[in-house]
């Protein structure tokens, strides 16, 4: 038992000593990258530009950190996102914030509850079904984007005191609470680490007792919270998220992704949730240095972009045999 205990403080001061490792790393690295774009980068009114724009990513990441323990592959959270975002947006300018953020979520749990009761009563592989609903809630906002126009309306713009909650302080307030859901749902609430257990291993998890369905149902519209979340700041924080189709709003979930795979890759060093928004923020960062340099956004930010979802992607998988949960 002595020698567990020895191991086990061992380990933590190891962790601690990367993590300190990691800030410091961190810190040197923004100095010199602020002296090469001429002082602008570590300005307050950068980070709090920054800070910002992080805010509905994180929020997005944190939901695909619940799906991914879950062992699923599913990319239709971005249409999620987008349908959250159109669905808080009608009910804000409507009826006010609280029916723009409450529907905002019930949208994204909804959805996903669609998505898991498909997957585990037809089970056809959460990416494939997970592709055809990306489809089917495109479909649904362009819908609406043609019934609008039809009838010679606009799709809802949000204006002053309906933008609240994309706008300073609030949105900060809006980050924090996502970050305390978020960490104590993964870390200490029995559906939490249930999700986890059945992604890592089925029949195990049947065995001592878990019931699969219901437990990955459940997750499922726990991560659709933080979908709709996201859906309603983001609407918000824009004041009009534009309908897509064609399933082009894959290509909304890449940083998201790219975030929670940076996380997976330092869990070793800091908790996945709060490295979430960490890698969420070093992320912008990156693309704000390109702005910075003279780099106009388009392909070659988007194929950095790319770049960044498959290094971070061998990072996290470095220790994991099989596929990146």
């Amino acid at each position: 038992m002595g020698e567990v205990a020895v191991k086990s403080e061992g380990a933590k001061k190891s962790k601690y000593v990367k993590s300190i490792i990691l800030v410091v790393c961190i810190l040197v690295a923004l100095i010199i990258v602020n002296n090469i774009v001429g002082g602008k980068l570590l300005t307050l009114g950068n980070f709090r530009v920054l800070i910002q724009s992080t805010t509905p990513p994180a929020l997005v990441a944190w939901g695909f950190c619940i799906i991914f323990t879950g062992n699923i592959t599913d990319l239709s959270p971005g249409a999620i996102v987008i349908l959250a975002s159109s669905v808080a947006g009608i009910m804000g300018a409507k009826y006010g914030l609280a029916a723009m953020l409450l529907f905002g979520i019930l949208s994204g749990m909804a959805c996903m509850l669609v998505n898991f009761t498909i997957y585990r009563v037809t089970k056809v592989p959460p990416w494939i079904a997970g592709l055809g609903m990306t489809m089917v809630y495109e479909a649904i906002i362009g819908y609406y984007g043609a019934w609008c126009t039809k009838h010679g309306q606009k799709v809802v713009t949000l204006t002053g005191v309906q933008r609240t909650f994309g706008t300073e302080p609030v949105i900060y307030i809006m980050l924090i609470i996502g970050f305390v859901i978020a960490y104590i749902f993964y870390n200490h609430s029995s559906l939490g680490i249930n999700f986890r257990a059945v992604g890592n291993n089925e029949d195990v998890s049947k065995i001592l007792g878990v019931k699969i369905d219901s437990t990955l149902i459940l997750g499922g519209i726990a991560a659709g919270f933080f979908f709709g979340y996201a859906g309603a700041v983001k609407e918000a924080y824009a004041g009009f998220v534009e309908p897509v189709s064609g399933l082009a709003s894959l290509s909304t979930v890449f940083q998201p992704m790219a975030a929670v795979l940076l996380a997976m890759a330092m869990s070793n060093m800091i908790n996945i949730i709060i490295g979430v928004p960490i890698s969420c923020f070093l992320i912008m960062l990156i693309f704000n240095v390109l702005t910075l340099l003279g780099v106009p956004s388009g392909t070659f930010q988007e194929t950095l972009l790319g770049v960044i979802v498959i290094l971070f992607a061998i990072l996290s998988s470095r220790n994991t045999k099989g596929v990146v949960k």
